[in-house]
Order: C-alpha cells, then sequence, then structure tokens
C-alpha cells in the first residue's frame, strides 16, 4: 500500500510531516521488538529525520478515523513529505526501505530489500509480524520518550 494523500492544509488537518521532519513513522508501542528497532533506527538516524508515534497513540487515532484503511493495517505506517507538500502513505517493507535509506547501521537490510520484490518482502514481513509476539513479547504499556526525544515523538 502506498498512496498519496491530500495535504493537510487541504483537508484542515495540521500536517504530519514538515520539512524538518520529513518521516512520521507509526509502530505497536506494545510491541518488544517494535520499540528495540524504532530505538535502533532513532540512534542510526543522526540528521534526525523521522519523528515516531505508537499506534495506540492519540495522533495515530485521529488518523485512522480519516483512514480507517491504516487501522487494520499489521504493519509500520510511514508518512512520508513529498517536494509539493503532501504527504505519502507507506506500509510493510516499502515503509521499512524508505526508513533505513542511507542508514549505514541497516546497509545489510537496506539492500536485501532492494534485491526481493516487494510482494516477496511484504509476504516476509507478515509471517514476521505474526511471530513477533510470540518471539518477542509484549509490553504492558507504551514506553515513554527520554526528555532528549520528547520533539521527535507525536503523541
Amino acid at each position: 500500500m502506498s498512496t498519496a494523500m491530500e495535504t493537510p492544509i487541504q483537508s484542515g488537518q495540521e500536517p504530519l510531516t514538515s520539512e524538518r521532519y520529513p518521516m512520521l513513522l507509526f509502530f505497536d508501542g506494545e510491541c518488544a521488538f517494535c520499540n528495540l528497532w524504532v530505538a535502533k533506527v532513532k540512534d542510526a538516524d543522526r540528521a534526525r529525520r523521522i519523528r515516531y508515534g505508537i499506534k495506540q497513540g492519540r495522533t495515530f487515532q485521529q488518523v485512522a478515523r480519516l483512514r480507517p484503511d491504516l487501522a487494520k493495517v499489521e504493519s509500520v505506517v510511514l508518512f512520508s513529505r513529498r517536494a509539493d507538500g503532501t504527504e505519502e502513505v507507506t506500509v510493510r517493507s516499502r515503509a521499512i526501505r524508505e526508513v533505513i535509506k542511507g542508514l549505514p547501521e541497516f546497509r545489510f537490510f537496506e539492500l536485501m530489500l532492494q534485491i526481493f520484490p516487494t510482494p516477496v518482502s511484504d509476504l516476509g514481513y507478515r509471517i514476521f509480524s505474526k511471530l513477533r509476539a510470540p518471539l518477542f513479547g509484549k509490553w504492558a504499556h507504551c514506553r515513554r520518550p527520554i526528555e532528549q526525544d520528547k520533539e521527535l515523538y507525536v503523541e
């Protein structure tokens, strides 16, 4: 799923992305693996181009009311700002590919996602998505960002 949305200003909503933070990544805040992965991405993103939000949070719930199809997706959901100010929404392996693009720590995974066609990598993503909770567990509550990272997280 990769779709363009009208600009938030046109829809009367505040933009989810900005020139300063051209990406907003929503993830499952109760998933232990997801939290660890996001922490690694945050540390690798030295340019600080990505903001983060949990799918259980207020911001994603507002998005889900406008886009109910996103609420049903068992995946990360990435909003990316385009040059014209519109926002593109990607999920599963396409979202992961966009997030890790240019991050040296994830170069191997970036190459793997380039080698495999999207349907194959999406299948792998769906299988892993079903196994992540049994393998890594769930957290009883969503993690709170530390003070120095608060600007990188939406509610």
